[in-house]
């Protein structure tokens, strides 16, 4: 029942991004502001790549680069405070599912409401943090980030349909 993962919050701003705000997705991080060092990772987003927060191609001035390095950290802060009471809600429901005796079905629900409403407010902080990016910037830069959006869009589909469905069957009966 985790709900909070270290990835979350990256994942969300670049789905988001993909849907409409071209603020986000490219496996190119060294397009990124000067100051955005994503972690080790694989080339296709893999557990521990982080996203740039904008597209390649759009430059940034260095007084955006200082607002969305302060929109982020805000985001890291009030995300981190969020998952810590996610954690706390997953102790409590764990606790309470290996209480001795019979189940507290009410204490549960209670703590599924609580979980939910946590989900709640990590998205809405997503959506806010994505916000905060798309006013960011000018409108030439949204639409050119659009722009290579859309392009990234088209060139996924096309490594897709090159690159076929995975074969189906056991690990073991794979070559």
């Amino acid at each position: 029942m985790t709900i909070l993962r270290p990835a979350v919050f990256l994942s969300a701003i670049a789905a988001l991004g993909l849907v409409g705000t071209p603020l986000l997705a490219s496996a190119q991080a060294h397009h990124a502001a000067d100051w955005v060092q994503p972690p080790p990772g694989g080339p296709h987003g893999a557990p521990g790549h982080m996203m740039p927060p904008v597209p390649p191609g759009v430059t940034l001035t260095a007084a955006q680069k200082t607002k969305l390095k302060a929109i982020f950290d805000k985001a890291h802060q009030d995300e981190h405070a969020l998952r810590l009471e996610g954690r706390a809600i997953e102790d409590k429901i764990r606790d309470a599912l290996s209480a001795v005796g019979d189940l507290d079905r009410a204490t549960l629900t209670d703590l599924n409401g609580q979980e939910n409403a946590l989900k709640a407010k990590v998205s809405a902080l997503h959506l806010e943090t994505v916000e905060q990016l798309h006013d960011l910037l000018t409108p030439a830069q949204r639409q050119q980030g659009k722009e290579t959006m859309d392009k990234l869009k088209v060139l996924h589909e096309q490594m897709k349909a090159l690159m076929g469905h995975p074969p189906e069957g056991e690990p073991d009966d794979m070559p």
